[in-house]
């Protein structure tokens, strides 16, 4: 009788005599992969697609890997620890999950069970200095070789030997898939797994738990309106100044990912009595530590109203607690210290603030972000260029059975924000002020000061909580020669209901000088004035942006509206103007209204622009003309080079279509780094389209005010125009170029270096 028939699954398993063990594993993954394909299970979660359109437009960034190192000390098993990352995998199916974009929507897409390769890399021959150099060699590489997010894995895993009983375990993850919650579950499943298979026995992992009904990120988890928790964000919001401390460097173009960590022990007596303090006003830790770091960010920006990001779980449910996945939510938290508080009214005004950000926490950033509209400047995030975090104390190290284990912390040389502060708890239940910053844009002794201002602040009012935030030890910024400190009044709120409301935008220089106001040209955005505010780091410059809610189609009705923001958030002057194209005919006629109410106009420039004088005939007002319109003249105005869309091209297409093409443009070109909502895109077009109704319809009337006209050498002359209604008191300044090209270097160089003179004169 002849024996059982051979199991073809088995002799697929086996390698081949002679065939490395691991590269016969890692074949079979990929034949796996190729042969199993994933499919489509429904959308990306909102913060998912966020993070996958980042990914896109910063392709080499390793900001959002997160590696994790664990230290294994006696008789590692191998192939247990192997299984139990197949089986975690298993378990944890956003472990497997891939993204593409499919019929212009980020998909997510699981893939199969397979086996997780474990790569080992043997130093326990060399010797201890060179091996020391190799391991961090081999972590390096393990955080820092990129993932793809389309065909995946978007888990690996490698292990050093660093002797006959020492290893450590690298396992690096994309964000996408995974979040500080996550953590504690993955390992603890590891180890679970682990000790099974080293027993001999089938991982029994808990199944995952269902969710009560129906679980969409899209939706709010909380019962309160959406319409009323995104009206609390807007209002909250509305004018929130962005900030940046004093000596960040220009940005270059280009992802900012490398960075910096500095680690500042506090003292445990300090900190005891801060959360002492703390539970006299019904304040948690957080909320002490938060007030603490807005005291340090008012003082150092200059500004009374200035903003920190600040990371939720975002997990629930009960469900959510056992899952691995990107759960994590981003709250904004803005502090007014407006009065010259003392440090126990902040911790009070911050309490309330936490607690009404807490209670709408359920809006996802994303949508906050595309409800309210910030202006968007490659390179920043919206809201704050600063974070703050609190953590407890770090989970053990996973329980291997046979095995003592440790984690190992790696600086991973990475920054997602330009300043973030996480204040952890060390294995001694003492605090750790972590900072982190972006290492193109300052230098660590600037961040040292920093750090050294919070831990002075800190020891500061816990000996005298009713000092105020004037008389703490925090080192103010250098005003410029000639120009006196002062504080800042509290920003401006865009007017609820107003059909012509306009939100200022703070696009970079010291707040304690007055600014420079730049109003907006046609499209409704001040992004056109990026690269002047980035020659000029050193004055205040204030963008007016058209609001979201704003349906005003004259220049009259919008001066009107912008100066009534202007004036409350600058009620003493003096004012200073200075706008392109259609922000040159907002700046002479926010002017001309401040000069017949009595008030100084210190300098009004207009930059290439015509006065008085309609929109040719023959460019067509159908939707498509409008359309083709709005996307030429943003591609012009940022120097885009991306084709934009012809009107032959949209008026072939229904309205629909047009409106997704617009939107696909938008993202590809450049000018957003996210796809916006359909919506927000015909609201942009029909901005643009009546912005350019109240260009045609405008007449300038006169008045004694000296104007500066900024000229392109390929515009026709403007100052005679101009003459009409100003007389003979204007200068003219010539420069090469055509319309657009002013706003770009080199000529904006130039115009940024007489701008800088004029600014100093006055």
């Amino acid at each position: 009788m002849s024996g059982p028939s051979p199991d073809p699954v088995a002799a697929l398993l086996r390698p081949p005599p002679g065939w490395p063990t691991e590269e016969h594993r890692q074949l079979l993954v990929r034949l796996l992969r190729e042969r199993l394909p994933a499919a489509p299970t429904g959308p990306a979660t909102v913060a998912q697609r966020q993070l996958w359109f980042l990914q896109q437009l910063e392709p080499t960034s390793t900001a959002y890997h997160i590696l994790t190192v664990v230290r294994m000390t006696g008789e590692l098993d191998l192939p247990a620890l192997r299984g139990a990352l197949a089986a975690v995998t298993d378990r944890h199916e956003q472990l497997r999950a891939t993204f593409a974009m499919v019929d212009d929507e980020v998909v997510v897409r699981i893939g199969p069970c397979a086996p997780v390769p474990v790569p080992v890399v043997d130093l326990s021959t060399t010797d201890a200095a060179t091996r020391e150099q190799r391991v961090r060699q081999e972590l390096e590489k393990a955080h820092d070789e990129l993932f793809d997010l389309a065909d995946g894995p978007l888990l690996r895993a490698v292990l050093i030997r660093c002797g006959a009983s020492e290893h450590l375990l690298a396992v690096t993850v994309h964000h996408i898939v995974f979040d500080g919650g996550s953590r504690p579950v993955f390992w603890e499943h590891l180890a679970t797994a682990y000790d099974a298979l080293r027993a001999g026995k089938v991982p029994d992992l808990d199944p995952p738990v269902p969710d009560d009904e129906d679980d969409d990120e899209d939706d709010f988890a909380d019962p309160e309106d959406p319409d009323a928790a995104l009206a609390y964000w807007r209002k909250q919001l509305a004018g929130l100044p962005d900030l940046d401390l004093p000596g960040v460097r220009d940005r270059a173009s280009g992802a900012l990912t490398a960075g910096r960590r500095l680690d500042v022990p506090l003292d445990r007596d300090v900190t005891t009595a801060l959360a002492r303090l703390g539970r006299s006003r019904r304040a948690t830790p957080f909320m002490t530590l938060l007030a603490a770091y807005l005291v340090l960010l008012s003082v150092r920006t200059g500004s009374s109203d200035v903003a920190v990001l600040s990371p939720t779980t975002g997990r629930t449910s009960e469900a959510d607690e056992s899952r691995i996945g990107y759960f994590v939510n981003t709250v904004v938290l803005r502090g007014d210290l407006a009065g010259n508080p003392t440090f126990a009214e902040v911790v009070d005004r911050v309490r309330e603030l936490t607690l009404g950000a807490y209670a709408h926490m359920a809006v996802p950033f994303e949508r906050i972000v595309d409800e309210v509209r910030p202006a968007r400047v490659p390179g920043r995030m919206p809201f704050s260029q600063f974070a703050f975090s609190v953590e407890g104390r770090p989970a053990p190290p996973p329980r291997l059975a046979g095995l003592s284990t440790a984690w190992i912390d790696v600086d991973t040389g990475t920054a997602k924000f330009d300043v973030q502060l996480d204040v952890l708890t060390d294995a001694s239940g003492g605090l750790v002020a972590a900072w982190t910053w972006r290492d193109e844009l300052f230098d660590p002794a600037d961040l040292a000061a920093v750090a050294d201002d919070f831990v002075a602040l800190l020891g500061a009012v816990v000996a005298d909580p009713q000092a105020t935030v004037d008389a703490l030890p925090v080192r103010r910024p250098v005003p410029a020669p000639g120009v006196p400190a002062a504080t800042p009044p509290p920003a401006a709120r865009t007017r609820p209901g107003a059909t012509a409301s306009g939100t200022l935008v703070h696009l970079g220089g010291p707040t304690d000088r007055p600014p420079l106001v730049l109003p907006h040209p046609v499209s409704g955005t001040v992004g056109a004035y990026a690269e002047l505010a980035r020659l000029l780091p050193a004055y205040h410059l204030v963008g007016i942006e058209s609001a979201a809610d704003a349906t005003g189609d004259s220049i009259d009705a919008l001066a009107e509206a912008y100066l009534a923001e202007l004036v409350a958030r600058w009620p003493a002057g003096p004012y200073r103007l200075c706008g392109w194209s259609m922000g040159g005919l907002l700046a002479y006629e926010m002017s001309r209204r401040l000069v017949r109410a009595g008030r100084a106009v210190d300098l009004l420039v207009v930059v290439d622009t015509a006065p008085g004088q309609a929109r040719p005939a023959g460019e067509g007002s159908d939707d498509a003309a409008v359309a083709a319109r709005f996307a030429a003249d943003l591609a012009a105005s940022l120097g885009r080079d991306h084709p934009a869309p012809t009107a032959a091209t949209l008026a072939a297409l229904p309205v629909e279509e047009q409106t997704m093409l617009l939107r696909r443009w938008l993202v590809d070109a450049g000018v957003t780094p996210v796809a916006l909502p359909v919506r927000e895109v015909r609201r942009r077009v029909e901005t643009f389209a009546r912005h350019v109704t109240a260009v045609a319809g405008y007449r300038p009337e006169g008045v004694e005010l000296p104007v500066t006209v900024v000229q392109a050498s390929a515009s026709p002359r403007w100052q005679p125009r101009w003459e009409r209604y100003v007389g003979a008191r204007t200068t003219v300044h010539e420069y090469e170029g055509d319309h657009y090209s002013l706003l770009r270097r080199p000529t904006v160089e130039r115009i940024a270096g007489w701008l800088a003179r004029a600014l100093d004169g006055r």
